[in-house]
């Protein structure tokens, strides 16, 4: 994939043509899903991943002896759907679910083009397919594309005919962690799935048309830039009309969900200035782009829950004939990075999410539009307002979906846990570049991705942070889309002085402390947020990943759940925004992602992983479940995580109170009953400083009900504050709280400091 500059902007090129959008589009389409031939074959790996040239076409043809010609007679070979994976699958949440095939592939499908396609420029568009895959039309050589998770696509106009053709393609996955040169090339802690992933299909056009329309909101005055790339493939130079549209949209409607076409939500023709009918004069075979400054009149802003869209229309016409229409969703929305603080649109927010696996145990990573509905709403009902696309690129229905429901988003490409010899291969083949701009341009209009993630887990410090800035150096000088630039890094490699994080917007980390690395979950955390803060003062930070599996045999579900308090308690501490829409002007932690919301299959097949909140059928929740659902609502009813201006968090004394020691606790007695449930926080000064041993804490009301809360154990040589989340206690006892008791095992000389109200 290359990039270039075209009037004044940055676009990529793809086989020889302007990469496309994938947004479906009111066009000629014939989709090539459905039944397929197919047949295994031992691929050389090797040969799937060298360059392709004249010798590589024609010693590929020899070897497959005449499966790429159209007469080749398939009959004998299987039956199999595509889109779906090779591998086979049971249905079955266990080991071995899924079957592991790594290799390589033939398919072969005979389809009709009908009369009214005469004449038109025909693109093959690919959504997804893993890993190396070629492709033939007719028996000629179309080309080939790498990489298993973004979109890619041809002209195949020249391949084409009308009536009968035949489509073959040799697809290679090679098996992860026997190479260094693909991406990703580690075994993974998720599944590599072999074969036609997603949907694929062919796309009629005039031969001068629209590819694509970049949009890219300046600020929250409704001032927009709209970049539109008109590609001609004739060979003659050709005049044509560009005229667009904006029409605004309704997310109450009851259709809003049910199709993916932005003319499907189109509502009432917005007027705005800057949008004029442009003549323009293509050259042959030539490219063009047209950019539009546009400003909407009191625009309605994309938010959180809150989805305000609009849709761009394009209209080209020649000899007033028209010739093409366009359409693209898009939303007005910004997005800064600002000391510790995730600013969108020009508000505070802290961002309590969950992970996603692309996965179904019926259809792998065969993903549809309703399929991609249910679970997003499932996980829009646990109450979070961010979601993580795991480590790859999803379905573009995805994003689609989450601009629609108004749920933002971390999308990354699958450079998982690389090292040296893996960033080293990537210097010379360039594959991970590629994938980076697939992602990036192929979801270019979608206001839920928040976060673009370079990388998760990663080790070379020195190469990780080189990557990093070549990455953000290109998106932010070449096609600044406005998103925000993060990693998943491990917090133990290297540690919290992690060099890689000075390129990035958001400083970004896995935390599995008393898992993987570290001290117990709640210290190891706390620890870790605090060292990294004092590193990175200027940069939010967010927590990208927290959770244990719990096993299998279900032996773990409680410890399941005690982790996630563990990390979690540790995380808010010192969130940026507060319940209510509170400001935290001691908070440095922006966002929290706790791994994942749905069980999944992972490659070496000896356990399914079982870290989700849901089993893979998404019907059977675990005890997690209740407490995420109680927390996240917590944390999101009221103003969805987003800070509210001018507020803050006041620290309040607790009045009125006398202390009475005795061995081994000390009892603080409120002269009257103190509704404690209108505090978020109430926190305990521990003064003696070699003794960092958590201890009981008992509030007591009038009726002598009590709730207890034991608190954590802390390494320090320092006074330090313990902070008691109120919110996790019985709040009838703690609404008329007369008394609250410490108990401990070794003398202890504690305060009541101050209280968090909500």
């Amino acid at each position: 994939m290359l990039l270039k500059e075209i009037d004044g902007k940055t676009i990529a090129f793809q086989n020889k043509i302007p990469y496309p959008s994938f947004e479906p589009q009111n066009r000629l389409v014939l989709s090539l899903a459905g039944l397929w031939k197919k047949k295994r074959f031992e691929a050389d790996h090797d040969w799937s991943l060298s360059y392709r040239d004249a010798k590589w076409i024609q010693k590929t043809e020899e070897e497959a002896q005449g499966i790429t010609k159209s007469e080749f007679d398939d009959q004998k070979w299987e039956n199999h759907p595509l889109p779906l994976p090779e591998n086979k699958l049971t249905g079955k949440e266990e080991k071995g679910g899924a079957e592991t095939y790594e290799n390589g592939v033939w398919y072969r499908k005979t389809f009709e083009i009908d009369a009214d396609w005469e004449g038109k420029s025909i693109t093959l568009k690919c959504l997804a397919v893993s890993y190396v895959s070629d492709f033939w039309i007719n028996g000629k050589y179309v080309g080939y594309h790498e990489g298993g998770y973004t979109p890619f696509a041809f002209d195949v106009t020249a391949f084409i005919k009308s009536g009968v053709n035949t489509i073959t393609i040799r697809v290679d996955n090679p098996p992860w962690t026997t190479r260094v040169d693909t991406v990703p090339a580690q075994n993974n802690d998720f599944f590599n799935y072999t074969g036609v992933i997603h949907d694929l299909y062919l796309e009629a056009t005039e031969g001068i048309h629209v590819a694509r329309a970049d949009i890219v909101p300046k600020n929250l005055q409704g001032d927009v830039e709209i970049s539109v790339t008109l590609e001609n493939r004739l060979k003659q130079e050709v005049e044509v009309i560009l005229k667009g549209e904006l029409f605004d949209t309704d997310y109450r409607t009851e259709s809003w969900l049910t199709s993916p076409s932005a003319e499907s939500i189109c509502n009432q023709s917005v007027v705005v200035s800057g949008l004029e009918e442009t003549k323009v004069v293509l050259e042959e075979k030539g490219t063009k782009i047209i950019t539009y400054h546009v400003n909407i009149e009191n625009p309605k802003l994309w938010n959180i829950r809150e989805p305000n869209l609009y849709v761009l229309t394009v209209e080209l016409s020649s000899n007033q004939k028209k010739i093409d229409r366009f359409a693209t969703q898009f939303g007005i929305r910004t997005l800064e990075a600002k000391n510790a603080n995730i600013l969108l649109n020009d508000h505070p927010v802290f961002l309590a999410g969950v992970a996603r696996h692309e996965e179904w145990p019926d259809y792998g990573r065969t993903a549809s539009w309703n399929r991609i509905k249910d679970d997003l709403l499932k996980i829009a009902d646990l109450q979070v307002n961010l979601i993580r696309t795991a480590h790859y690129p999803n379905h573009i229905y995805t994003f689609l979906l989450l601009d629609r429901i108004g749920l933002p988003s971390m999308s990354e490409i699958p450079l998982w846990q690389f090292e040296t010899s893996h960033y080293q291969a990537q210097e010379t083949r360039k594959i991970s570049y590629q994938m980076w701009r697939e992602m990036v341009f192929s979801n270019y209009n979608r206001p839920s991705i928040m976060l673009w993630s370079t990388q998760n887990e990663s080790s070379d410090v020195l190469y990780r942070k080189a990557y990093n800035e070549k990455l953000v150096k290109e998106l932010k000088e070449t096609y600044n889309d406005g998103r925000l630039i993060t990693q998943s890094a491990a917090a133990d490699q290297p540690g919290y002085e992690d060099a890689s994080m000075e390129p990035l917007d958001v400083a970004g980390w896995t935390m599995y402390f008393g898992i993987f690395h570290g001290s117990t979950p709640y210290e190891g955390t706390r620890n870790f947020i605090e060292q990294a803060h004092a590193k990175w003062p200027d940069k939010p930070i967010i927590n990208t990943e927290y959770g244990i599996w719990s096993n299998a045999d279900d032996s773990f579900l409680e410890k399941q759940v005690e982790i996630y308090k563990d990390v979690q308690y540790a995380l808010l501490e010192k969130a940026t925004v507060y319940p209510q829409g509170l400001l935290n002007q001691d908070g440095y932690m922006a966002g929290i992602d706790y791994w994942t919301a749905f069980d999944w299959y992972v490659n070496h097949n000896n356990f399914y992983q079982t870290m989700g909140m849901y089993r893979m059928d998404r019907k059977t929740t675990k005890p997690l479940y209740e407490e995420f659902v109680r927390d996240h609502t917590r944390l999101t009813e009221k103003t969805s995580g987003i800070g509210i201006k001018g507020s803050s968090v006041k620290p309040t004394a607790l009045k009125g109170i006398s202390d009475e020691e005795e061995k081994g606790s000390v009892i603080w007695t409120l002269q009257q009953p103190v509704d404690l449930s209108e505090n978020h926080y109430l926190v305990i000064r521990v003064l003696d400083k070699e003794n960092g041993d958590g201890f009981d804490i008992e509030i007591r009301n009038e009726e002598g009900k009590r709730s207890s809360y034991r608190t954590y154990g802390v390494k320090v040589n320092q006074m330090f504050d313990v902070y008691i989340p109120l919110w996790i206690m019985e709040q009838s006892v703690i609404s008329q709280a007369t008394s609250i008791k410490c108990s401990f095992e070794k003398n202890r000389s504690l305060e009541i400091f101050e209280m968090y109200k909500l």
